[in-house]
């Protein structure tokens, strides 16, 4: 789906990807009311979004989007990448930020990446591997564990902050402990972390819950306060 008010952008967008992914279905939509019409009549496998839109913020769409489609992938554009739009969409699992205008080549090398599906997977290939990853902020270690729906626990460790655990339960964060705080406020602390190290644990021990609600908006919130705590 190419959800964009412009329709020289719009029409310029749907022609690129309807000839680099032939067969491809695009949808596409003005605005998020249209968004949201569409989105009940169809799973949504990528998502093209616009941040400006006549009715609203494309940002607040992502949360639709993840709830009825959790393994869409999205790329947001805009004319004006400011941080907060960054850090907003990031809380929602946006893996990609493009500024406008968009390049068509990238643009369509992330749809056929994410085209690549487990069953387009030979059976040599199922195996699992375990692999570091560098410069991945907490909050993206977050997001990966949480669209992996994972049940497990991960240990951050910092130089300068100390320690801390995050709890997941079927992709759901659930608890958040760090040296001096518990719950939503530790979450916030970690998600504030620049650097460190994490780990994953096998932990079965039962917790007792702290956090509840969506992983979306519950890292939205830790993101938000953590932006607002370094700001002062």
């Amino acid at each position: 789906m190419v959800v964009e008010d412009d329709l020289l952008t719009l029409i310029s967008l749907c022609k690129a990807i309807r000839t680099g992914v032939p067969g491809a279905l695009v949808l596409t939509a003005h605005s998020l009311a249209e968004s949201r019409l569409l989105l009940k009549e169809y799973t949504v496998n990528f998502l093209v979004l616009d941040v400006n839109l006549p009715d609203g913020s494309g940002i607040d769409f992502i949360f639709d989007v993840t709830m009825n489609n959790p393994g869409a992938n999205i790329v947001l554009m805009t004319n004006t990448p400011l941080p907060e739009y960054r850090d907003r969409a990031a809380a929602f699992g946006v893996m990609h930020f493009l500024a406008k205008p968009v390049e068509h080549k990238s643009l369509i090398a992330m749809i056929q990446e994410s085209r690549r599906t487990p069953a387009a997977i030979s059976e040599e290939e199922t195996s699992q591997f375990d692999m570091a990853l560098s410069r991945l902020t907490v909050l993206d270690i977050l997001q990966l564990k949480c669209l992996n729906n994972t049940t497990q626990v991960i240990v951050f460790k910092s130089v300068k902050h100390g320690s801390g655990r995050v709890f997941f339960q079927k992709g759901q964060i659930i608890h958040a402990e760090t040296d001096r705080s518990k719950g939503l406020a530790a979450l916030t602390e970690l998600v504030s972390w620049k650097g460190g190290h994490a780990e994953e644990v096998t932990d079965t021990s039962e917790v007792e819950p702290t956090i509840s609600g969506s992983w979306q908006s519950t890292l939205l919130m830790a993101a938000q306060a953590a932006d607002e705590k370094m700001a002062k």
